[in-house]
């Protein structure tokens, strides 16, 4: 088989997979950044319940009597907790829009750089010169945005599971352990709860707040390494080699 024709068909399978709407490599790595987003999705839930609870813990008042008459706030000094567990939602949130802007923008990304391969190869097999200056940059950059980036969410899968699942159950688990009763008519019957009860949960949160914002930190830390840091050291490193051969 000629060099030429070589090229022309490995431009064809390029325009092919660009064309592709199922492309397997993007649909993996589309996976990977909805699986982030669903479980960036859950822990917001769970803080998001926290944070409305503690909300309505400080806001209840008990009346004052003997010395002076009125109302005071007591579970006030949630709020420290309050704000902190707020931020830390926020960022969550954060999280699962830029998963959810990666699942759309993988496909169109993809597509565009294996185009722009499929034109770097097409220009190799009309003029014959393997050694061109922009062509080959096209077809480096091109490779690099088409297959790099999905191929960097694929790999990132497993090994994100296997470096950081441990971590995520654990703290979540605590944090389930923490706020098992924060949780609405599900954990305290369909009544509106107590005073009392407020205490009692509220001591609780009071008591193990060390516990609770380290365990959610650690949470975030793995959905930011899961979908930032990790896909960004494997993309950084494709980069290097497609850049160095570009230039090469």
């Amino acid at each position: 088989m000629s060099r030429r024709l070589l090229l022309a068909l490995l431009c064809a399978a390029a325009l092919a997979a660009a064309l592709l709407r199922d492309n397997p490599l993007v649909a993996g790595g589309q996976d990977y950044a909805r699986s982030v987003a669903t479980t960036a999705a859950a822990s917001y839930v769970t803080l998001r319940t926290l944070n409305a609870f503690l909300s309505t813990a400080q806001e209840i008042e008990v009346g004052l009597s003997f010395i002076a008459s009125g109302s005071a706030q007591p579970l006030k000094v949630l709020e420290p907790i309050d704000d902190t567990v707020e931020r830390i939602a926020g960022l969550v949130f954060g999280v699962m829009v830029v998963t959810g802007v990666i699942a759309v923008a993988l496909g169109p990304v993809s597509a565009i750089g294996l185009a722009l391969l499929a034109a770097a190869l097409a220009v190799w097999a009309i003029s014959g010169r393997g050694h061109a200056g922009l062509p080959r940059r096209l077809a480096w950059y091109g490779g690099f945005l088409g297959l790099a980036l999905p191929l960097a969410l694929v790999v990132s899968e497993p090994l994100a599971l296997s470096l950081t699942e441990a971590t995520y159950q654990r703290n979540m688990a605590l944090v389930e352990d923490i706020t098992a009763r924060v949780g609405g008519s599900a954990a305290l019957g369909e009544d509106e709860p107590g005073l009392s009860e407020y205490r009692q949960l509220a001591n609780n949160l009071w008591s193990r707040a060390d516990e609770l914002i380290g365990a959610l930190l650690a949470v975030l830390g793995v959905h930011v390494f899961r979908i930032f840091l990790l896909p960004v050291m494997l993309v950084g490193g494709l980069f290097v080699v497609a850049r160095h051969y570009a230039r090469g």
